[in-house]
Order: structure tokens, then C-alpha cells, then sequence
């Protein structure tokens, strides 16, 4: 999935803020617990209000992937 998210990161740079965290990372558990990360790999769109706006969690395809960072994506 890395490198979906690494092309994702350059299609929307500019646009939309792409981060990755580490699952194993247990300092991050308030943010997997308030963006409902409960599994791995778990993605979350996230609007410029900080609301969550879509969640995935598990392996999807690309294109599933790209319709969530749609989904907060300003037009170009």
C-alpha cells in the first residue's frame, strides 16, 4: 500500500496534506483512537475542519484509495 500512498502524495502535494504513521507506534494510539484506525492499514480523510469525512481500513485497491483523498481534495 506504501507505494499507492507515496503516488497519492505527489498526484495531490500542494492540495492535500498525506500522512503515515506508524501502526506500531503506541504514541500515537489517541490518534488512531479519535480517526478510527483499528486495524492495518487504516486511512482516514480528514476535511480542513478536522472532522473525519471517510474511513478505510484494510488493503483496498488504488482506485478506492484515491476516491477517499478525493473526497477532501480542494479542485485544481
Amino acid at each position: 500500500m506504501r507505494p499507492t500512498v507515496r503516488g497519492l502524495m505527489d498526484e495531490y502535494a500542494g492540495r492535500v496534506e498525506i500522512l503515515i504513521m506508524d501502526y506500531d507506534d503506541r504514541d500515537l494510539d489517541p490518534y488512531r483512537m479519535q480517526y478510527g484506525a483499528t486495524g492495518h492499514p487504516s486511512f482516514a480523510a480528514i476535511n480542513a475542519a478536522g472532522e473525519v469525512v471517510g474511513n478505510i481500513v484494510g488493503p483496498v485497491p488504488p482506485e478506492k484509495l484515491q476516491a477517499l483523498v478525493a473526497q477532501i481534495a480542494p479542485p485544481e
